[in-house]
Parts: C-alpha cells; sequence; structure tokens
C-alpha cells in the first residue's frame, strides 16, 4: 500500500503595528496550495484627545502581548512557524538612494563594488536614522534593499562583469528605533520561542505584493491613511521611489465629531463606525457629514503638500490605491475627488482611485470568515500575502 506524503504546513503570524491599532493575522500555508487565511485579531489603541509618542508606544507593546496571549490560548497547536512584524510610521524610518557612477573609462561591475556603495550609503543613512529615531540605544536596520540596476541607460537584473562608463543603483533602507525592535523581540520570543522573526517597514511590504497587482506603465500612488498618520508611497518604474508621511489620521475626524456633536470620544468612535457600516439613520448621518467637512479640507491641504513634493521633478502617477481603516469611508473618498490633486498628475485628471476588496484576493488566499466586502481588511490582506512570499528570505 502507498500512502501520500503528507504536505509540509507552515503557520506564518503577521502582525501590523500602526499608530493607532495592532493586528495580527495568522495563516497556514501547504505545500503547492494557496495560504488559508486562519484567524485576525485587532486592537486598538486608546483614543485621547492628545495622544503622544511613549504613550502610543506603551499600549502598543501591551496590545501586541494581549494578541500573543489570545493566540497561544486558541491555538495552541498551531503555533506560528514565522512571525512577520511589519511598522508603519511612527516605527520606522526610511529612505530610497539613487546612486550614479558615471566615469571617463570603463569599469567593471563586481560585487565588491556594490559592497562598497551599499556600505557607504548604509553609514549615511544610519548616521540620519540615529537623528531621526533618537534613540540612546541606536537604531535596528530593517532592510538594505538594492531595487534596481541601471547600466548603459538599460534596466538589468544582474549587472556583475558588465563593463560600463555609467552605472546607476536604486537603494531602499529602512530601520526603526534598536530599544523598541528589542522590546518586541522579547515579547515574541516569549510566546512563540522557535518561530523565526522578521522585521520589515510597511512601504516595502506593500510595494512588493502591490507592484505585482497593480502595474501601470506610470506606476502608482499609495496612500494609506492610519489612525494619527497618513503614509503615502509613490512607485514608479519598479523602484519605491520616495515616501511621505504627515500627522493627519482618521483618530482626527473622531475627535472633530466628538467635539462638534458635543459627545466622548467612545460615542464618537461607535458613530462613525456605524456610518461606515451603513446602520445609521439619516438625520444624525448628516450631522456627522457637516461635523467631517472641514476635516476634510484640512487632510486635502496636508496631502497637497506631500503630492507637491513627490512630484517636484516630474508628473505623479495617475493610479492611486488607497488602503486604511477608512479605505471603505465615503468621506475619505470624497477628499479625493479635489480638483487640486488633477494638477499633480501626468494627464492633469484627478487620480484613478483603486480600492481593493478581499473578493480582489479570491484566487491568491483562502478567506474563509473574512467578510469579502469589508475594505477595512485589504491591507491585512495584502501584508498577509507578502509574508507568504517574503517572510522567510534574509
Amino acid at each position: 500500500m502507498f500512502f501520500s506524503r503528507l504536505k509540509k504546513e507552515k503557520k506564518i503570524l503577521v502582525f501590523d503595528i500602526g499608530s493607532s491599532s495592532v493586528g495580527a493575522s495568522l495563516l497556514s500555508k501547504k505545500e503547492d496550495e494557496i495560504p488559508a487565511f486562519l484567524s485576525f485579531s485587532h486592537l486598538r489603541l486608546p483614543l485621547l484627545e492628545n495622544p503622544d509618542f511613549n504613550h502610543i508606544e506603551r499600549h502598543a507593546k501591551k496590545a501586541i502581548k494581549e494578541i500573543s496571549e489570545n493566540l497561544i490560548k486558541s491555538n495552541g497547536k498551531k503555533l506560528p512557524d514565522v512571525i512577520y512584524l511589519v511598522l508603519s510610521v511612527p516605527w520606522y524610518f526610511s529612505n530610497t538612494k539613487h546612486v550614479k557612477i558615471d566615469r571617463r573609462d570603463t569599469f567593471r561591475v563586481t560585487e565588491d563594488l556594490v559592497d562598497k556603495i551599499m556600505e557607504d550609503e548604509l553609514e549615511l543613512f544610519s548616521r540620519k536614522g540615529k537623528e531621526k529615531l533618537d534613540d540612546p540605544e541606536g537604531i535596528e536596520i530593517l532592510e538594505q534593499e538594492k531595487m534596481k540596476f541601471i547600466v548603459n541607460g538599460y534596466p538589468i537584473v544582474n549587472p556583475y562583469g558588465k563593463d560600463t562608463n555609467k552605472l546607476e543603483l536604486f537603494i531602499y533602507l529602512s530601520a526603526a528605533r534598536k530599544s523598541f525592535v528589542r522590546n518586541i523581540d522579547d515579547i515574541l520570543k516569549h510566546f512563540f520561542w522557535r518561530a523565526q522573526i522578521k522585521f520589515i517597514s510597511e512601504p516595502f511590504s506593500l510595494f512588493r505584493v502591490l507592484s505585482e497587482m497593480v502595474n501601470p506603465k506610470d506606476g502608482y500612488l499609495v496612500v494609506d491613511v492610519g489612525g494619527e498618520v497618513t503614509e503615502i508611497y509613490l512607485i514608479r518604474d519598479g523602484v519605491l521611489e520616495d515616501t511621505k508621511s504627515f500627522i493627519w489620521g482618521a483618530n482626527l475626524v473622531i475627535r472633530r465629531v466628538a467635539s462638534s456633536l458635543n459627545m466622548g470620544l467612545g460615542d464618537a468612535l461607535s458613530f462613525f463606525s456605524a456610518r461606515s457600516g451603513g446602520d445609521m439613520k439619516h438625520a444624525t448621518d448628516e450631522k456627522l457629514s457637516s461635523a467631517a467637512l472641514g476635516v476634510c479640507s484640512e487632510w486635502q491641504s496636508f496631502l497637497a503638500k506631500s503630492l507637491s513634493e513627490l512630484g517636484s521633478v516630474q508628473p505623479l502617477p495617475q493610479t492611486l490605491v488607497i488602503l486604511g481603516g477608512v479605505a471603505g469611508s465615503d468621506i475619505l473618498k470624497q477628499c479625493l475627488d479635489s480638483p487640486e490633486f488633477a494638477s499633480f498628475t501626468i494627464l492633469g485628471k484627478p487620480f484613478d482611485v483603486v480600492n481593493f476588496n478581499p473578493e480582489n484576493f479570491s484566487e491568491k488566499i483562502l478567506t474563509s470568515g473574512v467578510d469579502r466586502k469589508d475594505s477595512k481588511m485589504t491591507l491585512p490582506l495584502l501584508l498577509a500575502l507578502s509574508a507568504v512570499k517574503y517572510g522567510e528570505q534574509k
């Protein structure tokens, strides 16, 4: 009698640490099968009138510990082999470097030459990172990725051994505060001692997976609206070209609604959630829309400033992917329709806004138990797909 070989199953735990919440997705991946989404946990950090960084960090660590404890209790036999921990602003600092070498005499591209370029750029980046992240313990390098080579004006996957006068190299570098990384690492090792742990910045995680799904010739933008921060990523010609962020997120809408309607933050959050879910009465819905109108204008001005900086050299791509817990909010979608934004795009028209839903990933990941219309689950699914493909890469 012949017995079929049991397919090796791998459990992957994806943490998404944002500016106002911590999410965790548990996945299962078997050989030659698409991954399965087993469970999703999400904890909001306390919503305060005037949050500060220390407050956010303290509660983020607490949320990671709580989620880990609950996963142990409910999935004792399904502990992760790999933990893919994605950091959003304010947890990381990143920079894309475009290095150019232009010599009169022909030279050969070697691994030693590229390694020396990487070493020099990493040293410069580390200095900036230490100033930006301001941690007495220093910084932890998350990524140092060679995204693209151009030899004699032509993109090339493997430049080594080529003779040239001109070499261009695009490098993505990211770092986090060393104390924060060590604390999170200690928490996770306490609960999941045998798991391989990988820290990664959200821009690079999304860049790799979205570039396989969104591929317009002129590139695309990603706007991820977190609770306290909005992040913008520019992807063009196969390169994560630049990132911007500003301290303005969905929580500001809730704070303004609470102030306008004279209610507590908790009540305003409940009201806004009901509105997004379509459970709001018409009269109350009008009040919320009116209260959020000024916030929309403010968000547009901050976004316009970031877009202006990103498009200072050449016009921006026409395609814009919107992500985050408010991706399904009509309020925010209307904010993106501002005629002012058309002046930044390559066609001089408003952005073509792409808003994924879980059903868009049905051929890539099994999503039983996930609301297939809930756009708030788009980001967790994208990060899950990234983790499955890249979670074990060095």
